[in-house]
């Protein structure tokens, strides 16, 4: 019996044959085709990303774990990112105007040419004495090297990293680097694989690589962490090392030491009977001594300690950090720096909760300047507990009842009240900022503060500040409106009116794509460079700045808190 078929009868399987050999083969063809052009395609997808966004070898793996302190610049980013970056800058006069740059421009070579231009060995050339060796990352390290010695040596060297693409031709390359130098700026340096460490002796060089082969700051945990911390890599990557903290008690025991000597500076005798000559604090000058009584008040003790407590700080301070990062890159036509530190009191003492953009996102659309803080239950005493440290017990109690004097509140009770669970500073887009040069604040400039809390408690609050207080232009700026929800105090009513309502701002793109992470934030900035004529009424504005500010579209600024990191991310976008 025949098969029919597309092209007309097919013949029988010859005996003994499996009637899908022919099949089989073909299709293990097709598979097998199939198979290789996806991992062609593959290949092609990873390299292609690898140009895009692969960044390389990093400095931190020529440099050892003990590392306390890492900066590291990046000539040479992701393509993306220089991509970004180009496009960014050329927006603006300023740089379009004084540098010449393209996508495909060596800026080891520019670098190179500038420094020569200051003086920088002028005898060497580039393409002979430095392009053979010298790659496009570097970063300046600080290294604890143990074997500390007297009260300020704590063990620290500085270090150089600069990746190099050819060891030997980095060593003639450095050679005469220190030659043109002279014996002032002589250094020494050991180079290993991709990478030379430039330090102040060989020999520091030398041990520093040696350290690195046992154990490198990029396969380090904290290192690792942080810089995860700090986001995706960029132009410029800075880390802090836990151990930095110890670094800055041991600066914080030193630095008591000084206190402690120079306290008894305020234990100064009487000058009523004056040995050099008339007395220029006597009864007969300004009828009173002012070193006859110890003007703290109590017994004047120079072993007492600390006079400042600024010595107690920084030991708090360096016990509880944990370890901090910083990156700088440019991402989505926008240059964007974000941080973060990790400490163990970082959310315990902020007293800022994640309701920062809970009424900026409620502005107007036209809003040209927002600047908001959301506030945890009992914020207050967690600021009041830093403000003690810092101005000792009892320090801040003494401001409380100046101010208390002078408001008329009951604080702080009354200030969180004041203060809602959420608040925002406003300025419109249509703002003439020439009116605060005026003497009395103008009735018409869009500038508000809406607070989300006790819309009825708020407004005698601010009914009682205005009664207490002796200037009456306090009346204009505290004139107020309220709803259910929240209270809008500024000078112009109308401006009032408008920022009561809920206008929308946190849906523009504008704020969108410059606000990260807002709906977590604690503080949240927000400037729309576009919002109207706002800027033109800064006073004295030069007009190559006015320039440079056309191509910017908005500016965000947010912060908040998470497992004990806090972070923050500056964001500016162009048009």
């Amino acid at each position: 019996m025949l098969q029919s078929g597309r092209g007309g009868p097919i013949p029988p399987s010859p005996p003994g044959a499996p009637g899908t050999g022919g099949r089989g083969r073909r299709g293990a063809f097709i598979a097998g085709g199939a198979l290789l052009g996806v991992g062609v395609l593959a290949a092609g997808a990873w390299a292609g990303y690898s140009m895009i966004f692969a960044t390389g070898p990093q400095p931190a793996e020529a440099l050892p774990d003990s590392t306390v302190g890492y900066v590291s610049v990046d000539l040479d980013p992701s393509g993306r990112q220089k991509l970004e970056a180009l496009q960014a800058l050329r927006k603006f006069p300023a740089f379009a105007d004084n540098i010449d740059l393209a996508a495909d421009d060596d800026l080891r070579l520019r670098l190179f040419e500038e420094l020569q231009g200051d003086g920088l060995c002028p005898d060497l050339d580039f393409a002979d004495d430095v392009d053979p060796w010298l790659g496009d990352r570097f970063a300046v390290a600080a290294i604890d090297m143990g074997g500390s010695s007297g009260p300020l040596d704590l063990g620290i060297n500085a270090v150089g990293v600069v990746q190099v693409d050819d060891a030997e031709a980095a060593a003639e390359g450095l050679a005469a680097l220190r030659a043109c130098g002279g014996e002032d700026d002589a250094f020494g340096w050991s180079v290993a694989g991709d990478w030379a460490v430039v330090a102040e002796t060989d020999d520091i060089a030398a041990e520093v690589t040696e350290a690195t082969a046992d154990a490198p700051l990029a396969a380090d945990d904290d290192f690792q962490r942080w810089t995860g911390e700090a986001g995706d890599p960029g132009i410029l990557t800075a880390y802090v090392a836990p151990e930095a903290g110890d670094l800055l008690a041991d600066v914080a025991e030193v630095f008591g030491g000084f206190e402690s000597a120079l306290s008894g500076a305020t234990c100064l005798p009487p000058l009523g009977d004056d040995p050099f000559g008339d007395d220029p604090f006597s009864d007969d000058s300004l009828g009173v001594d002012p070193f006859g009584d110890d003007p703290f008040g109590g017994d004047c003790d120079p072993l007492a300690g600390p006079s400042t407590g600024m010595s107690d700080q920084l030991a708090t301070l360096g016990d509880d950090f944990d370890g901090a990062a910083l990156t700088i890159r440019f991402d989505d036509g926008g240059l964007e720096l974000e941080s973060a530190v990790g400490s163990a009191d970082v959310e315990a003492t902020s007293g800022v909760g994640d309701g920062g953009d809970d009424v900026v996102v409620t502005l107007p659309e036209d809003t040209a300047v927002a600047f908001g803080l959301g506030f945890e239950d009992g914020w207050f005493d967690a600021i009041a507990e830093s403000a003690d440290e810092m101005l000792g017990d009892g320090g801040l109690d003494g401001l409380l009842l100046l101010a208390e004097e002078e408001t008329g509140l009951d604080l702080p009770d009354d200030l969180e009240t004041l203060v809602g669970e959420s608040a925002a500073l406003a300025l419109g887009g249509d703002a003439d900022l020439t009116g605060f040069e005026e003497p009395e604040p103008p009735t018409d400039l869009e500038l508000a503060l809406k607070v989300q809390g006790d819309a009825e408690e708020i407004g005698d609050l601010v009914d009682r500040l205005v009664t207490t207080s002796e200037d009456d232009s306090l009346a204009t700026l505290l004139g107020f409106d309220a709803d259910d929800d929240f209270v809008v105090a500024g000078p112009s009513s109308a401006y009032r009116a408008t920022v009561l309502e809920d206008g929308g701002l946190g849906d523009t793109g504008a704020y969108q794509d410059a606000v990260v992470n807002g709906d977590e934030a604690g503080a949240v900035l927000f400037v729309n460079f576009d919002a109207g004529p706002w800027l033109t009424g800064l006073p004295d504005l030069p007009s190559e700045v006015a320039d440079n500010l056309v191509p910017l579209r908005a500016l965000g600024f947010s912060a908040w808190n998470e497992d004990g990191v806090g972070h923050a991310v500056l964001r500016v976008t162009t048009e």
